[in-house]
Parts: C-alpha cells; structure tokens; sequence
C-alpha cells in the first residue's frame, strides 16, 4: 500500500510571526485559500506543483528618515522589471491619522473630490440607461405598427384594427365608432370587413347590409382611414429611423461613462482606508495610534505578487524545451485543476462565467511582450514559475518641535516565496483578470 502523505507542517522561525498590531482584514482572496489548501492537499505529480520553501520567508523592517521608504519602494517596482520579473499589484489601503493635516487634507480631501466626481457621473448614466430604455420602448411600439402596415399589404383587417384602436378611438364621445357601437352594435366589424374602394353609400349598405344611416357613417370613416394611411406611413417610417439612430447613439453614450469612469472608480478603490473593512483600524486599542503625545501617523499596505519562469536544471536535458504542443505552451496550463478554481474566483467576484475565450486571450495576452514591464507575464516554454508574495507595510509618523522627526518604516511582513506549475500561475492571473472585470 502506498504510504499516506503528510501534512506540511512550516517550523520555521516565521511560521507564526505576527506584527505587533493586527492589520485590517480586507477580504480573503481565492489564491490564499489556495496557498492554504496546497500543504495540506495530496500531492498529484504530474498535474500540478506548488510549494513553498518555508525557511526562506523573510521580514524586512527599515526605518529611515521621510522619503527613504518611499525611495526604496520605487527603486524595487523599477528594478524587478528590469530582472525580467512580472509585478502586479492585487491589493490596497491606507489610513491617515487626521491631526497630520497635511497629508490628510491631500489624500482624503482627493478622494472625496473623486468621490464627488464618480456621483455626478453615475447621475449622468442613469439618466443616459433611463433615457435608452425610453427610446427603446418607442421603437418597439414604432415597429409593431410598421408590422402592422406591412401585414396590412395583404390583409387590411390588421390595419383597419390599428386605426380603431391607436387614431379613431381618440376623436371623441360620440365621434368615435367605440361610442357610436351602442347604437350599431356592429358597426366595428362592418369597417373593419369595408374594402378601400366602397366610396358610395349605397354599395356600403349594400355589401354590408346595414342601414343608410351607419353605411354613411363607415364612408366617412373610410376616407378617414385612407387619407390616415397615406400621411401616417412615412411619418412612422421616418421616425422609427430618428429613435433607431437615437438608441445607438445613447447606448455609444453609456459605453462611453462606462470608460470614462473606470480611471476614477480605480483611484477611488486605491484610496481606500483601513476603516473600511470588516476588521477596521483599530484607534481604541491600537498602541501605535496616539494623537494624545501629537504625534502624527498614517499608514498605506500594498501586497504585489512577483514572478518569473524557473528552469530546473535536469542533468542530460537541454535547459528548455524547443517543442511547443498546448496553445502554444509546452503544456497546456488550461486544464481541469484550473477550472475547478475558476468556479471559485467566478463565485466570489460575482462576475458570471470566465468563458474558455477569455481564458485563451489572457494566455495568448501574456504570452505577449510588454515594453514598460520589460518582460512578458509568462513563458510558453517554462513549466514552472518562483512566485513573490509580498505585503508592504509604511508607516509614516511625525513628533511634534522641537525635538520632533519624521521618519518612514517600512516593513515587509514577511516575504512568501512560491515555486509552483504554470497552471497554478495561471489561477493567480484569473484572479487579477477577475478583480479588473
């Protein structure tokens, strides 16, 4: 019997490393459940690989004077990029103590503008989706009556209908054949079965036998239909191309808010602050925020992700494979593992479904060279990947005068390092994909 594998347990030093404040809880994404669930899982050679080797997790803590963190925080982006390196950012926040005025009047009084800005904006759109779904509803009634008239080509008794219904109904008591029914009970269906070319009254009596009276009634109501029908089809043709044209130009109108809001509604999400969140920032009982000693405190994480291909060096093999099979990949990375997990990013972004198409373009997207990253996403002869996951830390704090400073602390806390298969990867840039959709 095969001898039942393990669970991974990390001893490191850093296995329980902690800050000594609690950051705040910004929402669990599906690649930490996945880095969870891999130690524990069984391992499946040949399907999927992931990894971490826990004794090389780092913590970097460095304290300078202001602008040194900032310093070196551009310095790395910069640098890894030029190290063939993929850096991508996955998420953001900050939180400023409001006795650093500041800094708080520059970055919370921004997002309020922008918050500001996204409102009129959104106002702009409901009334361009209210009046879309207005015209909308013009076509469809201006289309049913072109149904209507093209029917009426060889049956009138559509068209005759239309004209009871939507033009004669509306002249009035007693002027009407709706009203004028209580006394001819039938004098409806008598217009309705008249043909065009019945212009004398005593045809009309006679054909339809009726008496004089009502065969003069359905005549003049005759000449009013025929007249109708001249004048009124172009009218509706004309103006069913108006509406039409109308439709297209306010769903470009929509499409259009849509692009111009999405720069502001990214700006206003990267601003986002530590109270936000289910675990807030924690002012009652968090050691660090004091504004009773004047000092002032603000605070901003980012965690990127990191990667580059890895070639493990096999002995008697070439260092990469020339032959490629899957889509263009040595191995196809679109499999049955990644889909399973597809469903969970789908579910938790509530975005619908990732169709096999966009999975296609977004390996065929990452395939492709980016001139600003230096580097392109992935490799198609590269199997497996070292992965970065790093959470970033500044504080930024300033002591009152005379004898105050201000001083940046950045820490990474810590540094994760992955090596996994590229269909593992693959999950982590469907994750991203599903967070910009």
């Amino acid at each position: 019997m095969a001898k039942k594998e393990e669970a991974r347990v990390d001893t490191s030093p850093f296995a329980d490393a902690k800050p000594v404040f609690e950051l705040p809880d910004t929402g669990e994404l599906i690649i930490d459940e996945l880095q969870r669930w891999f130690p524990h899982g069984t391992p499946r050679t040949g399907k999927y690989i992931m990894g971490s080797p826990v004794e090389m997790r780092t913590i970097l803590d460095y304290t300078a004077l202001r602008g040194s963190a900032s310093n070196i925080f551009w310095i790395f982006t910069h640098r890894v990029g030029k190290l063939r390196y993929t850096i991508r950012k996955i998420d953001e926040w900050m939180e400023i103590n409001p006795n650093y005025t500041e800094l708080y009047n520059a970055m919370v009084g921004q997002k309020q503008r922008i918050e500001g800005a996204i409102k009129t904006s959104l106002g702009s759109v409901a009334q361009a989706v209210a009046d879309y779904e207005l015209l909308k509803h013009d076509t469809r009634r201006y289309k049913e009556i072109l149904d209507y008239f093209k029917k009426g080509q060889t049956d009138q008794h559509v068209i005759r209908s239309l004209f009871v219904d939507r033009v004669d109904s509306f002249t009035g008591e007693g002027y009407s054949l709706i009203t004028m029914a209580k006394r001819w009970p039938t004098i409806i269906t008598d217009f309705i079965r008249m043909k065009e070319e019945w212009d004398d009254v005593n045809s009309i009596r006679r054909e339809l036998d009726v008496t004089q009276a009502e065969a003069t009634v359905l005549k003049t109501k005759n000449e009013l239909f025929k007249e109708w029908k001249v004048l009124f089809l172009p009218t509706v043709k004309e103006r069913y191309a108006r509406i039409e044209t109308l439709v297209r130009a306010r769903r470009r109108s929509i499409e259009e808010y849509k692009s111009w809001l999405k720069p502001y509604i990214a700006k206003y999400k990267a601003m986002r602050e530590g109270t936000e969140f289910k675990k807030k920032w924690d002012y009652v009982s968090n050691a660090f925020s004091t504004p009773g000693f004047g000092t002032m405190d603000a605070w901003s994480f980012v965690r990127f992700l990191v990667w580059t291909p890895f070639q493990p060096v096999e002995a008697g093999k070439p260092e990469a494979f020339v032959e490629k099979k899957g889509h263009g990949f040595v191995i196809d990375p679109y499999d049955d593992h990644v889909r399973t997990w597809k469903e969970k990013i789908e579910q938790k972004y509530g975005i619908g479904e990732i169709t096999d198409e966009e999975v296609r373009t977004l390996l065929e997207n990452a395939l492709k060279w980016d001139e600003s990253a230096h580097c392109a996403q992935m490799d198609a002869q590269a199997v497996y990947y070292i992965v970065f996951d790093m959470k970033i830390l500044l504080s930024t704090l300033k002591s009152p005068p005379p004898e105050g400073v201000e001083m940046d602390n950045i820490m990474f806390i810590p540094i994760k390092i992955w090596m996994m298969s590229h269909n593992n990867l693959l999950i982590h840039l469907l994750e991203l994909y599903a967070r910009e959709k």
